[in-house]
Parts: C-alpha cells; structure tokens; sequence
C-alpha cells in the first residue's frame, strides 16, 4: 500500500549556538534541486513559525547538515551544510555554520563514521561548501561522544564536553582570497548618494563588516534593537547586497536577498565598551578586544557565528580593515593570538595562528571552543511529493 508519506531517517544535535537536523549523505538524493523541497517539507519552510516541521522559526534553529564518507585523503567525513530559509521556499548551500560544524564529530561518531579513540578523537571535516577541512578534537568515552563538562558557551545554559574546532586554512572559503575585493577597506556608493566604508574579509564565510557608528549605532545593541532599528538593517543589507554582486554571488545586487540571502554574512563592529548583555548582566570593556553584531538570513543573530568569529578574528590581524582599527591594540602581533568578540550574551575566544606575523594574508588556522549534545535520533515523516526517495514500508 502507498502512502503519501515517506520516512527518512534524521538526528537533532546542538552544536554550539545552533540547532540543526543531522541526515546521512546515503539516505538522501546526491542532487540538491531533488533534496531542497525535502528540507523545506521537514522543516516546516516557508513559515514564520515552522509550525508544520522541525525548524525553530529562527535562523539559528533552521539548518540541515549532511553528513557522509569522505571524498577526500585528508578527511574523515564530507560535511554539506544547509540553511533552509523560515519565511521563504529558499535552501541555502552558499556557505557554512560553523556552530553546526561542532557537532558533525559527535555526530559521525555516535554514528560509527568515526572510531572513538580514547578520551580524545580527532575528527577532520571535510566541508564540501568551501572546500576546507576543520578538524575537532571531540571528546569520548566508551564509543561516544561525551556530552557533560565543564566548559561554557555565551548563549548557551549550562555546561557540556569543549570540542576544539581548528579552521585550518581559513581564508577564501568562497572566493579564494582573504580580502576578495582587494582592499581592507573600500567605499560603497549606496542609493540616494550616501556612501558607507566597508571592509570584506573572506574566512570562514566571506563577511562584510561596518563601523557601528556609520549606521548611528554605539555597537552594543541588543538583537531586537537591531531588528527594531530598520534604517539601519536597510544599510546592511543594502551593503551587503552590493558586495554579493561585485563577488560574483548574485548578477543583480537587486537579487541578493532573495537569491543569496546568507552569503555573504553582514555585521558591525566597535571599539570595547561597558555594555549590558542580553541578560541584563554588566560585559566590561576590558573583557574584549572588539565588539560585533552579526545579522543572519537578514535578522540580528542572537550571540554570534562561529565562521563570523573566524572572520572578525581574521580581519583584525590585517591592517586597515575596520575590525582591525575597533581592536584593542597590542604591544605586537606574535605567532598566536587570541582575539576576544563581545557578543549580545557574552564573549567568544578566537585563537589566530599566522605563519608569519609580518604577513597577515598567510593565517594557518583559527580555532574556537564550543559544545555540542546529541539530543534525537528518529525519523521524519517526508510528504511524498517532496521526496523522490522511495520507502519499502510504505
């Protein structure tokens, strides 16, 4: 008997401020045209609720991760991330999450891709988006990833187990160059006559960074301030959506938001400041070296990307982009350095390795701790209009 339903197999996991749906590569079509309306169906898109799915009505909420044998030597898995749009029938390949990238270790170990060896495996992600390899130092126990610890992430409750993500390589995950537009920092002729200066640094995920004070802001906003703020969005977005274009992203700049709504990632940044974080407490200015806001999917991002941090971290080690000129100063630049980024619920560290501290263009890696937790291992029930893939128990 056919039904109008097909199962698929899916997990849930946390990585860290994110939240994403986990499918292996083998239980899904190798198109992309084939699997987006299968995202959309599971995720309850387009809707501001995704009441109809698994998404959480938030970009943070609504990511997909494909997980699969690797495809390359130097990798143990192949890592497809999705961001599948709330309000639009839209999925996303453009780039990658690095918070959905904590928890592809634990998931390809709980899921007998990856050996568990000892107390500490290393898994070396191969993420097929941009083409870099991330490796995570997962920590394990009895075949498993752990999931309790000590360590905390702003924007998360709790504690869990750190996993090191190292971005080995970071610069040009999608244009190949560190500073794809050539200059550390660029004006933009925006429409009505004004003109905003911009810095674009590709690490992580190409980001186009803002003064705060260019847009009216002190920088320290909160989420729904930002939202709240449209003439400020506007910019952003409007900025955002030129670069697109002169990246090779879009044809039209006019395109941009609906065609390439998360590549590249906007934000603005400040020079450290006493501020209140999202929950009321008070953030220093001497607990950070820079201060940003990140929008995702054309909302305020509620803490901050991972790739975002690489990026910022990036940009503030090459001199004359925006990031680098709102960084604390230092006495000199050594071989590794971390870089401090307040965000709306707190602080997130970013170790920069250079190969060479006179050359800034030359970044070996960057890593970040987060966290991770497998919370469901189930299936979803896909409508069999959307899927092409077939179901013996149907």
């Amino acid at each position: 008997m056919t039904t109008d339903v097909v199962a698929l197999r899916c997990s849930i996991l946390r990585g860290g401020t994110s939240r994403g749906v986990f499918f292996l590569a083998d239980d899904l079509p190798s198109d992309r045209a084939a699997i987006e309306p299968m995202l959309l169906d599971v995720f309850g898109s387009p809707d501001v609720r995704q009441i109809d799915g698994l998404g959480g009505a938030t970009s943070q909420t609504s990511k997909a991760a494909i997980i699969g044998p690797a495809s390359r030597a130097d990798a143990d898995v192949d890592y497809t991330f999705a961001q599948v749009s709330v309000t639009s029938p839209l999925v996303d390949w453009g780039g990658n999450c690095g918070n959905i990238s904590a928890a592809v270790g634990p998931f390809a170990i709980d899921q007998g891709l990856v050996v568990a060896t000892g107390s500490q495996t290393t898994v070396r992600i191969h993420n097929t988006n941009t083409g870099k390899v991330i490796v995570a130092e997962v920590p394990t126990h009895a075949g498993r990833a752990i999931v309790e610890g000590d360590y905390a992430i702003p924007g998360v409750p709790g504690t869990g187990a750190r996993i090191l993500l190292e971005f080995a390589d970071p610069a040009g995950s999608t244009t190949g160059k560190l500073l794809p537009t050539g200059y550390p920092c660029e004006e933009l002729a925006l429409a009505g006559g004004r003109t905003i200066e911009v810095s674009v640094v590709d690490a992580g995920n190409p980001v186009v960074f803002v003064r705060a004070g260019d847009l009216g802001l002190s920088g320290t906003e909160a989420p729904l301030d930002i939202e709240a703020n449209t003439a400020a969005t506007a910019v952003l977005e409007e900025a955002r959506s030129i670069v697109a274009e002169r990246l090779g992203l879009v044809a039209d700049r006019r395109d941009a938001t609906r065609l390439s709504p998360g590549l590249p990632k906007v934000g603005f940044v400040s020079a450290p400041a006493d501020h209140q974080k999202s929950d009321g407490s008070a953030l220093a200015a001497d607990a950070a070296d820079v201060v940003g806001r990140l929008m995702s999917m054309q909302t305020a991002h509620r803490s901050y990307m991972t790739t975002g941090a690489i990026a910022t971290a990036a940009a503030a080690f090459v001199p004359g982009t925006i990031v680098a000129e709102m960084t604390r100063p230092r006495a000199s630049r050594p071989e590794r350095d971390t870089i401090r980024i307040a965000h709306p619920y707190g602080v997130m560290d970013a170790v920069v390795r250079a190969t060479d501290p006179d050359d800034p263009g030359t970044i070996r890696a960057i890593a970040v701790g987060r966290t991770a937790r497998h919370i469901l291992d189930g299936t979803v029930w896909v409508r069999r209009r959307a899927s092409p893939v077939t179901d013996e128990r149907s």
